[in-house]
């Protein structure tokens, strides 16, 4: 569908004035050529100019309720691409997408809600393609390192040996930064909506595409355990529900588009933490907060207790810390190699923002340069190598070696 209003703007960045939007804002201030037409947006209109005096911002502000779909309209249809750090979206994105993929705006989050992805998919999926719209979610620390490290393991895999990467588990190494308000309302709302046994279906991204039966059932999953490749004790990974069906799409993606795929592949996620008590007490922490989450009362505590919207770790924090991804990985010959990827700066709070707007800076500067899918995609499929060609220029560390 045609939009009624006259183009605007390249990017609209909605949010802007919570905790990850202020982030994003200056980084966009910082890294966005000039050329690029961008502008901040949210529900208070106060807020945002204040943001505008702190950042000496020189772009305009709009405001727009995200639950409003007279607002979400008007505003969608001034731009090319729409960015959003707005969550928990389940609750404030999904009017977004449904006016992205009814005018054929391109759109970028950094939400790790996949069971709203697939709610969204599924209402939105047919319109989306029909108006050439790329609708690409997880585009923050969920789930770009996954998806593009598995990517790069591929790519390493069919250039050295010609083969295709059917096994793979992913180490992760964090450290400094935390949480902050929005990401922990997200996971809360999660449980609050008994999300459980939805998030726990390894295909629940990949039921709407032909090529969803390449994975395998994992019997006996470990738990904690010693990682013998990086010499280390590690336990699942927090994030491994969401990271895993990303990772899965690309794959059945690449299936329908007719680019090189397995036609079987697993894939498991770990947090290196070193020793075996931590590892054991990070598995407990996590199966108690997945119980204890399903309660009124628990979450209740963990929301007086935690950050709040808008709230998140200090910038000194956020600026010290670093992720590291391993991803070692066999293929149908044997062959077994690792990809390495680091970033410096808090996964969460750092990284995240970089990765979006690096997202959303491609959409509107390589668009000519991406490949010409539309719809639902993944960070891979969607951007191919144009992202990470982005992301080492903005200090991206990434390498393959054959072990």
């Amino acid at each position: 569908m045609k939009s009624y209003f006259m183009t605007r703007y390249d990017i609209i960045l909605y949010g802007a004035t919570g905790f990850t939007g202020q982030r994003a804002a200056a980084y966009l201030q910082e890294h966005a050529p000039m050329s690029v037409r961008w502008a901040i947006a949210g529900r208070n209109e106060k807020k945002l100019l204040n943001l505008k005096r702190e950042l000496n911002l020189n772009v305009d502000a709009l405001v727009a309720d995200a639950t409003n779909e007279e607002d979400i309209d008007i505003l969608v249809q001034q731009t090319q691409v729409l960015m959003t750090t707005v969550g928990p979206y389940a609750l404030y994105g999904s009017e977004l997408v449904r006016h992205c993929a009814k005018y054929g705006v391109h759109y970028v989050d950094i939400t790790g809600e996949s069971p709203w992805v697939r709610d969204m998919l599924e209402e939105y999926g047919e319109i989306a393609q029909a108006t050439k719209a790329k609708i690409i979610p997880f585009c923050g620390f969920d789930s770009i390192p996954a998806d593009l490290g598995v990517w790069f393991l591929q790519k390493y895999m069919r250039e050295t040996w010609q083969s295709e990467l059917v096994e793979a588990k992913a180490y992760y190494t964090l450290a400094g930064g935390g949480l902050n308000g929005g990401t922990l309302l997200s996971a809360l709302n999660m449980l609050e909506k008994g999300e459980e046994k939805r998030l726990a279906n390894p295909k629940l991204l990949t039921k709407d595409l032909k090529h969803r039966h390449f994975i395998p059932k994992i019997r006996n999953r470990k738990k904690n355990h010693y990682a013998k490749e990086i010499d280390k004790w590690v336990y699942p990974f927090f994030m491994a529900e969401i990271n895993t069906k990303v990772v899965y799409r690309s794959i059945a993606l690449a299936a329908e588009y007719n680019l090189p795929h397995p036609n079987q592949f697993i894939y498991q996620e770990y947090h290196a933490i070193g020793k075996r008590i931590p590892a054991l007490m990070g598995t407990v922490g996590m199966a108690s907060f997945g119980i204890l989450g399903q309660f009124k009362p628990f979450r209740s505590l963990v929301k007086k207790l935690g950050p709040s919207s808008g709230e998140g770790p200090k910038e000194t924090d956020i600026e010290e810390g670093f992720f590291k991804l391993r991803i070692v990985g066999e293929d149908n010959q044997g062959h077994r190699a690792m990809m390495t990827l680091k970033y410096n700066g808090d996964a969460g709070n750092k990284a995240t923002i970089c990765f979006l707007c690096e997202s959303a800076l491609a959409l509107s500067l390589d668009i000519e340069r991406l490949p010409n899918y539309s719809g639902f995609l993944t960070p891979t499929i969607a951007f191919d190598s144009i992202l990470l060609e982005r992301l080492i220029a903005a200090g991206l560390e990434i390498s393959c070696e054959t072990i």
